[in-house]
């Protein structure tokens, strides 16, 4: 690796360093694994059509808020003793930690398990008018106990500092064999409830991989000679008020398609979901910088170093905006083109839908990770509070706007109430903190982003209409122009600061990626 210059090493700031190496290996499993889970829905939506796609979602849904509620928020406790253990060296309560979330996580999800397998005909028929829904939700209900197994499984190794284990488990053999397996079973033609079973599959064997890692890379828990310190009380008087947080989560995330499915048919269901899940591409980005942002400015808030915690914050939100918007305004002037693409002619309807849910993906990228923020100034009250504003007025709005609206109600919904919670997040970071990550030379990769989209976008509408192109290949080589065009006007603009030289080489030293080439070239614009 080449040697910094002695320009880099003045700016070298520690705390943006470990900010970018976490994010460089969020980012990269985080990116796989979607890729992989997203090329997923592709595939359900062109062999089975938007009306299974939609009894699928349903099916997931089930199985996510069956296992969230039977956790009880015990994966955040397991991540918090855990790591609280290690750095007092108490191997005892350490594994009493794991041992005591396992003995009250895993019977109530055998619980909810039961209730979902022995309600599915009711639930389908009653709540969403639909019987093909039952063998898929009977099929999504055995990998309600996995599933939990799992997450606490992973908390644990993220507990001792390291990601990896995460990411392999999760982001990659999770989403790579279900990809695998839905294809196996839809070649054999077992349809819509093949799918199903090749999801469950890779959740079934999820937790055997994770307690694999667990085991023999992290910390043995059932080969150790280490007694145990029951920690039950503890652990479950810490985790159960955050199950109100994850019932917020859980009303934020699936609201929408459970009232489609109530009001409307599974098409339309399959419809929105696929618009969704591109939408939700944009998270990729602040969500990798969130994963180790937190840890970061909570050491900084101990230490009392305020400013480097507001710098840090704004350089942050700088890289992530920077990243994410012209991603959505890719999104929202060639909605129509992705969704035919990606998923059919019958999925175009959820064009529009995917322009206003990107919209709201959008604002939560401008505001910044505000929740570490908060958490690293002890204010959780408040996170629980700003989750239930948003939470009630999503169902609220959706309540109202689906009945009207149907997909496009949904997506107003849901985009006003992600945007609505985030501005509320900005607003007490802001009461609390004093300060917001905006800065003047903001302005500069916005305007680079909205020009280069533009050029785009014209030039890409100019080609089809007068040299009769392929839309396909004139967007997939305008986008190669969009990248250079983008690129070039961050140097015009002199958008790049040190600060920005430090994240790209932190990425390069986790990463092993080489981009001196490239920062030889910004330096020069600086």
């Amino acid at each position: 690796m080449k040697i910094p210059s002695e320009n880099e090493k003045s700016h070298l700031n520690e705390s943006l360093r470990k900010i970018a190496k976490g994010a460089g290996v969020g980012f990269t499993g985080t990116f796989i694994g979607m890729v992989f889970g997203y090329f997923s829905r592709i595939i359900i939506a062109r062999f089975l059509g938007a009306s299974d796609y939609g009894l699928i979602s349903l099916g997931f849904a089930g199985m996510s808020i069956a296992v969230t509620l039977s956790s009880v928020g015990l994966p955040s406790g397991i991540r918090r003793f855990t790591s609280f253990y290690k750095g007092k060296g108490d191997e005892g309560r350490i594994k009493g930690t794991i041992l005591s979330a396992f003995k009250i996580s895993f019977p109530l999800s055998l619980i909810f398990a039961t209730l979902v397998l022995l309600g599915a005909d009711w639930i389908s028929t009653n709540v969403f008018h639909e019987p093909r829904l039952t063998p898929v939700l009977r099929i999504f209900s055995i990998g309600i106990p996995f599933l939990a197994l799992s997450q606490s499984f992973i908390a644990g190794t993220i507990g001792f500092q390291t990601l990896k284990y995460k990411v392999y488990t999760d982001d990659l053999f999770q989403n790579l064999f279900k990809l695998i397996a839905m294809v196996a079973f839809l070649v054999l033609g077992f349809g819509v409830t093949g799918v199903a079973l090749g999801w469950v599959l890779a959740i079934v064997l999820m937790p055997f991989l994770a307690l694999y890692f667990l085991e023999k890379k992290v910390f043995p828990i059932f080969k150790s000679r280490v007694k145990a310190v029951s920690i039950d009380r503890e652990i479950f008087s810490f985790s159960f008020p955050l199950i109100f947080v994850g019932i917020a989560g859980l009303v934020m995330y699936w609201i929408d398609t459970l009232m489609l499915g109530y009001f409307s048919t599974a098409s339309t269901v399959g419809i929105y979901n696929a618009a969704l899940s591109t939408a939700r591409l944009l998270s990729i980005v602040s969500t990798a910088f969130a994963a180790i942002f937190m840890p970061v400015v909570t050491e900084l808030y101990a230490t009392k170093m305020l400013n480097d915690l507001k710098k840090t914050y704004s350089v942050i939100t700088k890289w992530i905006v920077s990243l994410v918007l012209p991603g959505f305004l890719l999104m929202a002037l060639f909605s129509d083109f992705i969704m035919r693409i990606m998923f059919g002619e019958e999925f175009v309807r959820g064009a529009l839908a995917l322009s206003i849910l990107a919209f709201g993906y959008l604002v939560t990228s401008l505001v910044g990770p505000t929740t570490s923020v908060l958490t690293a100034y002890g204010r959780t009250k408040i996170i629980m509070c700003c989750s239930f504003v948003g939470a009630t007025a999503d169902f609220v709005l959706n309540l109202l706007l689906i009945p009207l609206y149907e997909i496009n109600g949904a997506a107003i919904a849901t985009g006003l109430s992600l945007a609505l919670m985030n501005v509320v997040y900005l607003a007490f970071v802001y009461l609390i903190a004093r300060m917001q990550p905006y800065r003047v030379n903001y302005v500069k990769p916005v305007l680079a982003a909205v020009i280069s989209v533009a050029v785009v976008y014209a030039a890409t509408e100019y080609l089809v209409g007068l040299f009769l192109f392929s839309k396909v290949v004139s967007v997939a080589g305008m986008l190669l122009v969009f990248v250079v065009l983008y690129f070039f006007l961050l140097l015009i603009f002199k958008c790049f600061e040190e600060e920005d030289l430090i994240i790209m080489r932190a990425l390069d030293e986790r990463l092993g990626t080489r981009s001196e080439w490239v920062r030889k070239i910004i330096s020069r614009f600086l």
